[in-house]
């Protein structure tokens, strides 16, 4: 294609005919068979107009019908045609209704119901908590006890994801919780260790923070989220977004933020699900039970081979392009301080830590090899009986 002006395009073709005129007829014959049944660059993304057969509508394009006709808004040579070996060879310039000739095809060409019959893309979608931004030293709790503003702002991020139907994890529900648990200590210093036990047993895939920012003239009053999100099991940050609200005659925050999170939150989310759709990092720590006999770099699976070996094949063929990295391996533990897994499961659905671990725990079952798995968020515990 040379030129693409929306209703029209234009094209070179070659043609061969027995004489002049007939060139230009199996110039345009030429353009029409590649456009249906080859792809052209530039339309339809290359491929084939034709994706389900018509021979009944298809044919009338190259017999006497000539239903090419009224799609043929000109045609000009590019150069003088030559004869070579009796016949008349040339090149030209065939301007086409391209978008009026694309409907047609694809009203005789079952295309509705061959897109009716495509399964539509999944994207995955995470689980998010949401949570205040903090100083050190102070912890969510007290945070969300002694700030009723940072309060409010958690709230509106979490309604604004829900309503696009993102899974979320309850903060305060999860402090009350832990708090139930007796996980909580008293004392301040406890406060990092505390919130990042939450946040990795809470079962969020991405923690997103919130920070406020207000700003009250007698013009009006405005606000300003500042919102990150991290992968959970690695702390790495996934997206950004900020940015003040406009002046408003009202000084509550409920109303401020639910401003910010409508001007915001779609392109943070955005970025938060691209992120999402990549592989994902967990840890494998492998352990053996009290009960066990031998350590784990001498015990050997049903078929001779070392049970750390067999893991390590393993994950060479299952974690996503083989990546994974260990951190140590001695008689008693082994640890791998991450490991990419597939973006999907056999299904084609979103691969989970859980799923990973029970594929790798139902292999090393088959070859006698009993444990227990235990995920504690993006982390899988494996605890052998040896």
């Amino acid at each position: 294609m040379e030129t693409d002006k929306g209703a029209t395009a234009v094209f070179t073709s070659a043609g061969i005919a027995d004489s002049k005129k007939g060139v230009e007829t199996d110039a345009i014959k030429s353009l029409i068979y590649t456009l249906f049944f080859q792809g052209v660059e530039g339309v339809n993304d290359g491929k084939p107009l034709v994706s389900k057969p018509n021979e009944a509508y298809t044919n009338t394009f190259f017999n006497n019908q000539a239903r090419y006709t009224p799609y043929v808004v000109s045609v000009e040579e590019s150069g003088k045609s030559t004869k070579v070996g009796g016949r008349f060879q040339g090149t030209m310039r065939i301007t086409l209704r391209l978008r009026q000739l694309i409907n047609d095809v694809r009203k005789n060409t079952h295309y509705d119901a061959m897109l009716a019959e495509t399964p539509k893309t999944r994207l995955p979608k995470p689980t998010i908590i949401v949570v205040p931004y903090k100083k050190k030293g102070e912890s969510f709790e007290s945070k969300l006890e002694n700030d009723s503003d940072y309060r409010i702002a958690v709230g509106a991020v979490q309604k604004g994801l829900e309503s696009c139907d993102i899974k979320t994890v309850d903060l305060q529900g999860r402090i009350d919780a832990m708090n139930r648990r007796s996980q909580y200590e008293d004392n301040a210093g406890a406060a990092e260790s505390n919130d990042k036990q939450l946040l990795m047993s809470s079962g969020a895939d991405v923690y997103v923070t919130v920070d406020l920012m207000k700003d009250y003239t007698a013009q009006g009053a405005r606000v300003a989220l500042v919102m990150k999100a991290y992968e959970t099991a690695s702390g790495t940050i996934w997206a950004s977004e900020d940015g003040w609200t406009n002046r408003f005659q009202t000084t509550q925050t409920e109303v401020l933020c639910s401003y910010a999170v409508k001007d915001n939150l779609s392109p943070f989310l955005e970025q938060i699900i691209k992120n999402f759709s990549q592989p994902a990092r967990v840890v494998l720590q492998i352990s053996i039970s009290g009960n066990s006999t031998g350590s784990l770099q001498d015990a050997c699976c049903a078929n001779g081979e070392r049970i750390v070996d067999f893991i390590q094949n393993w994950l060479d063929r299952n974690a996503h392009e083989g990546d994974y990295h260990i951190q140590g391996i001695m008689d008693e533990s082994a640890i791998f301080d991450y490991v990419m897994i597939p973006r999907e499961d056999k299904n084609g659905f979103k691969m989970t830590s859980s799923k990973f671990a029970k594929d790798l725990n139902d292999q090393l079952k088959a070859q006698d090899v009993s444990g227990t798995v235990r995920i504690d968020g993006n982390t899988i515990l494996l605890m052998l009986d040896l």
